[in-house]
């Protein structure tokens, strides 16, 4: 069962990658229409079109993307949630909600630079759009849960903590600057 949620959730990535790609190129096009220059970083453009595709894929799987809203939900009272956090255990699900949310962790960071050592900023935008999604899910008539909400922070606190330790391990590795003395 679980191979199976990750088999489709990788079809999912695989499907978002030219929605994802145009959305990066429009995005690329502003950026350039109001800086009225492009600055070629390829690594730096990669992450920016991988956390774009994270953030896509993530709502396709979610639903969100796609979703039959429905305020009728709401107002007839047919509103399901559980605000009880692990009632039924850890699952599969939750796990994979962790693995799904860690490359939002990871790559935010770098999208939005003035968040880089700012742990607490990475945290509150992890559960704001983790909450945004189990909020929105109410509106279709599918299940809320504060589990949800609990694992993809901790996926997206995961992939901010891999982050890190990848800028830990590049200066590690960064050539040092040689003092050579001539006497």
């Amino acid at each position: 069962m679980l191979l199976n949620y990750v088999k489709e959730g990788f079809s999912f990535f695989i499907k978002s990658v030219p929605i994802a790609f145009i959305i990066f190129m429009f995005i690329t096009c502003l950026k350039w229409i109001i800086k009225r220059k492009l600055e070629f970083k390829p690594i730096t453009m990669f992450c920016e079109f991988a956390w774009i595709l994270n953030v896509y894929a993530i709502l396709r799987i979610t639903g969100i993307i796609g979703m039959d809203f429905r305020v009728t939900e709401v107002l007839n009272g047919h509103i399901h949630y559980s605000i009880k956090p692990f009632e039924d255990g850890l699952s599969a699900a939750m796990v994979l909600n962790l693995l799904l949310f860690a490359p939002f962790g990871f790559f935010t960071p770098i999208v939005f630079k003035k968040m880089q050592s700012k742990w607490l900023f990475n945290l509150i935008i992890a559960v704001l759009f983790s909450g945004s999604i189990e909020f929105l899910q109410i509106f279709s008539g599918r299940y809320a849960q504060i589990d949800d909400i609990l694992m993809n922070t901790l996926g997206s606190l995961l992939g901010y903590a891999l982050y890190v330790l990848s800028l830990k391990l590049k200066s590690q590795f960064k050539p040092q600057k040689s003092s050579i003395h001539n006497n």
